[in-house]
């Protein structure tokens, strides 16, 4: 008997989720979940009566803490990644064409490295689950974790190319309002898989230079060892235990800037990577709660601070925000975009006056920005964003669970290979090879 599975897409900002179930036994599971959502996703079982029977890992996160562990903890669920994979938590190993039986149906692995070299896709009914190896309009980067351009070419040509185009294509994320696809559709329109020369595939994913996510190689670390429930304070416990006669010390684990632009009332700063030399400042005899965006910077810091009474604020300074609660804003941070218009602007001006004041040959300076704004227009990668997001006061991260994720065009740190102006990219790497 042939089952057919119902399919639930949870998206947390860029990233998804996939709750996969079989109506008739009510069996489910739950495909790359993440640390900081775990609450929703029990809620949802509950609310639809199901039974997690299965966590199914596509690969090894670089973007955001999963939530394997903790389910397995509540649940007893089994979790399942790839047989390359190294992990302390996995209790099931899956290797290429292997399958694993959810109520009365069965869910088929797919190797599929590049993107990292333990990535998954999983087949099941008509659906495709590609993890990063595949994106809609894209693939998985390939330059950390064991990621390789070479095995992503022979995942997405050769191993991914017999599949029937009908399938309903689910990625792992996705950075422009998009939910799914079809191979069919990729197919036709994705540039990486319309790049059918080994090297020519290469060169377009070695072109650009990606900076890393936030906190990538804590993340990767814990999600290695299994991230383990955290002591949590909800929104309305904490402004109880602040306003109470043993009020907690908050600790606010985000970047200066971050902090500088809002937190909360009272709170101390500490930024995550700064807590293993500075956690002696900290009272043994105090209960302390730890803030980021969303939870999940906080969760890294109660890992490192094993030996102290810690809790999570569930929800983050988001959730405390959303519920109303009071919080000390400070100057905003410019973005990306206003400071380009503003340098672009300036050294225009700048150029116009002494081409009128001085000489001529100053007149190239706004042609030179003009030209790259036409350039940055055309293929939606800005040089001058790129040199402006090394200064300092724009080297501050979003949570991991925000900005730090696995697919968006270069500035932003991601997991996602940059596939945009193909072609001027290989012609470009020719000239380097022939100079």
């Amino acid at each position: 008997m042939t089952t057919t599975f119902s399919v639930h897409q949870m998206r947390a900002e860029n990233c998804f989720a996939y709750l996969i179930v079989d109506p008739g036994t009510r069996d489910a599971a739950l495909v790359d979940p993440r640390a900081d959502r775990v609450v929703e996703y029990l809620h949802e079982l509950e609310d639809r009566e199901l039974r997690l029977r299965l966590v199914i890992e596509t690969h090894t996160h670089a973007d955001h803490l999963s939530g394997a562990a903790e389910l397995r903890a509540r649940t007893g669920a089994e979790i399942a990644m790839s047989a390359r994979a190294t992990s302390d938590v996995a209790t099931r190993r899956l290797r290429d064409g292997d399958r694993v039986t959810l109520g009365r149906g069965t869910i088929e692995a797919l190797e599929s490295p590049g993107h990292t070299d333990d990535s998954l896709s999983l087949r099941a009914d008509g659906t495709l689950f590609t993890g990063d190896a595949l994106l809609i309009g894209g693939a998985g980067r390939t330059d950390f974790q064991n990621g390789s351009a070479e095995a992503l070419y022979e995942t997405l040509h050769k191993r991914l190319a017999g599949l029937p185009g009908d399938l309903t294509l689910y990625p792992a994320h996705d950075y422009a309002g998009r939910t799914h696809s079809t191979l069919a559709q990729e197919r036709a329109t994705n540039p990486l898989l319309r790049l059918t020369q080994r090297d020519q595939f290469v060169a377009a994913l070695q072109t650009v230079e990606q900076p890393k996510p936030p906190n990538m190689d804590a993340i990767v670390s814990a999600n290695v060892r299994g991230v383990r429930p955290s002591s949590r304070v909800t929104v309305g416990e904490l402004a109880d235990a602040l306003a109470g006669p043993a009020a907690p010390l908050v600790i606010d684990v985000r970047l200066p800037a971050e902090y500088r632009a809002v937190h909360l009332e009272p709170s101390v700063l500490i930024p995550l990577d700064e807590i293993p030399r500075r956690h002696t400042e900290l009272p043994h005899d105090r209960e302390l709660v730890l803030v980021c965006r969303t939870g999940a910077r906080a969760r890294l810091a109660a890992a490192q601070l094993g030996e102290y009474p810690t809790r999570v604020l569930e929800g983050g300074l988001v959730a405390w925000q959303e519920a109303g609660r009071p919080v000390i804003e400070g100057k905003a941070h410019m973005s990306l975009e206003r400071q380009v218009r503003v340098v672009a602007g300036t050294l225009a001006c700048v150029g116009g006056v002494l081409a009128v004041a001085v000489s001529p040959w100053f007149g190239l300076l706004p042609a030179f920005v003009g030209a790259g704004l036409v350039y940055a227009g055309i293929t939606d990668r800005c040089g001058m964003a790129m040199v402006l997001g090394k200064l300092p006061y724009n080297r501050r991260s979003d949570d991991t669970a925000g900005a730090g994720t696995c697919a968006a065009p270069v500035p932003a740190a991601t997991c996602a290979a940059s596939v945009v102006n193909v072609g001027a990219d290989r012609k470009e790497h020719d000239e380097r090879r022939r100079s």
